[in-house]
């Protein structure tokens, strides 16, 4: 049960770093040709915030397997609180992208 709960949060904390560090690179882009379009200037938030909770979900993921790694005593709690933080990262996505 451990192990697959390793391999779970080691793959959710990549995919959520993976997203967060491309849609920072999207955000930095987005800097450079802002004055070009005014439909940039109203995405921008849209990017922002889904950087943000892609990297903050990625971040909290990595730490609950590092302390499943090492066995610390409050695991389990963390584990469940990351778990149940999934649904509202999800409904703010989607209200962003909507």
């Amino acid at each position: 049960m451990k192990t697959l709960l390793m391999i779970i949060d080691a793959s959710i904390a990549c995919l959520g770093l993976t997203m967060g560090l491309v849609q920072a690179v999207v955000c930095i882009l987005y800097g450079f040709v802002l004055d070009m379009s005014p439909a940039l200037v109203k995405q921008l938030p849209m990017l922002l915030w889904s950087t943000a909770i892609f990297t903050g979900v990625g971040l909290a993921f990595l730490g609950v397997f590092f302390m499943l790694l090492r066995g610390r005593n409050w695991r389990w709690p963390a584990q469940g609180l990351v778990l149940v933080s999934l649904a509202p990262a999800g409904l703010v996505l989607t209200r962003v992208f909507a």
